[in-house]
C-alpha cells in the first residue's frame, strides 16, 4: 500500500537532522517525476511541498531544497498531480475506470452488466441501473478514435481540477469548449461544464442544503425550517430574484458521512487501507 510504502514521506527529521530515508525518498520522487515530464521543458518540475502545493513549477534541485526545508503536503502518498494513477496504456486506463464505477455501485465485474445492474434485457432500468449502465458506457468510450482518455476519465479530471483550484463556471465552460474545438471533430468531448457534470453525476454522493442566516446566527433546520427570519438577529432568510422568486442569502452544504465511508470500503484499492487500523490497534 502506498501509505506504508511511503511512510518516509512524513519521517522528514530525525532529531536536529533530516532522516536519510527521507532523502533517499525525495530523490527517488524526482528520478519519478524526471521519468515522466509534466511538460516538454525538462525544468520544469511541480513542487508539492507544504508551501507550494502542486501549484508552482520549479527545477529538480529547487523543489528538492523545498522538500528538505518543507516536507510534502499532507497525505500525497500517491503523486496524482505528477502522473501517478493515471497510465499511459489505454486499455489500463478503462479499467481503473472501469473499476471506480464497479466499487461505486458495489458490483462485481464478473458477471454481465445488464444482471450487475439488476436489469434484464427486457425491462427498463431503473434510475439507478441507467446511471451504471451510462458511466460504464462512458468508462469504456475513447474521447475520439485513437485517443488514451475514455469519456469519463476526461470529465472526471476536469471536475476534479475546477473543485481543486475553485474556477468559475464561465472559465471551465471556455476551456472545454476550446478543447473541443482542438480535438478531432469526431470526439464526445462535453464542452460545458453542465454537460462534464451530467457525465460523471452517478459517482455523486448524496448531500442535503440547509438554508441559513446570512450573518451564521443559526440554521432554518427541524423545528426552525418554517422561519422566515433568523430568530436570533431577526435578518431575512430570502432575498426576491427579479422575477419574485425567494432565494435564500445563506446555505450551508451537509455532506452525511455514512455514505462517504461506504464507498471507501468499497473501493478496492482503499478498502484495504480503511481496515489497516483494526489490525494494527496500537498504531
Amino acid at each position: 500500500m502506498k501509505r506504508r510504502e511511503r511512510s518516509w514521506m512524513y519521517e522528514r527529521m530525525v532529531g536536529k537532522s533530516i532522516n536519510p530515508e527521507f532523502v533517499k525518498g525525495v530523490d527517488e520522487f524526482i528520478e519519478y517525476v524526471t521519468d515522466h515530464p509534466e511538460s516538454s521543458n525538462p525544468n520544469e518540475v511541480r513542487c508539492p511541498c507544504v508551501k507550494c502545493k502542486n501549484k508552482r513549477l520549479w527545477n529538480a534541485d529547487t523543489v528538492k531544497i523545498h522538500l528538505y526545508r518543507k516536507g510534502f503536503i499532507p497525505n500525497y502518498y500517491q503523486w496524482m498531480c505528477h502522473g501517478e494513477g493515471f497510465p499511459g496504456a489505454l486499455e489500463r486506463r478503462f479499467n481503473e475506470y472501469r473499476e471506480m464505477v464497479f466499487d461505486a455501485f458495489g458490483h462485481s465485474q464478473d458477471q454481465g452488466h445488464s444482471e450487475q445492474a439488476g436489469v434484464s434485457s427486457e425491462e427498463e432500468p431503473n434510475a439507478t441501473a441507467k446511471h451504471f449502465l451510462d458511466l460504464l458506457q462512458a468508462s469504456e468510450r475513447s474521447l475520439y478514435k485513437g485517443s488514451s482518455l475514455s469519456v469519463l476519465e476526461l470529465a472526471a479530471r476536469i471536475t476534479s481540477l475546477k473543485c481543486e483550484y475553485n474556477f468559475p463556471y464561465r472559465c471551465v465552460d471556455g476551456f472545454a469548449s476550446l478543447l473541443s474545438e482542438a480535438i478531432p471533430n469526431n470526439n464526445h468531448m462535453a464542452d460545458t461544464l453542465y454537460e462534464v457534470k451530467k457525465i460523471v453525476k452517478g459517482l455523486e454522493l448524496s448531500h442535503q442544503k440547509i438554508h441559513a442566516c446570512p450573518k451564521g446566527c443559526m440554521l432554518f433546520w427541524k423545528n426552525d425550517a418554517y422561519l422566515s427570519a433568523c430568530r436570533v438577529c431577526g435578518s431575512d432568510r430570502y432575498k426576491q430574484t427579479s422575477k419574485g422568486s425567494p432565494v435564500p442569502l445563506n446555505a450551508l452544504f451537509y455532506f452525511p458521512i455514512t455514505p462517504r465511508l461506504q464507498r471507501l470500503f468499497a473501493t478496492k484499492n482503499i478498502s484495504e487501507e480503511m481496515r489497516w487500523h483494526s489490525k494494527n490497534p496500537r498504531v
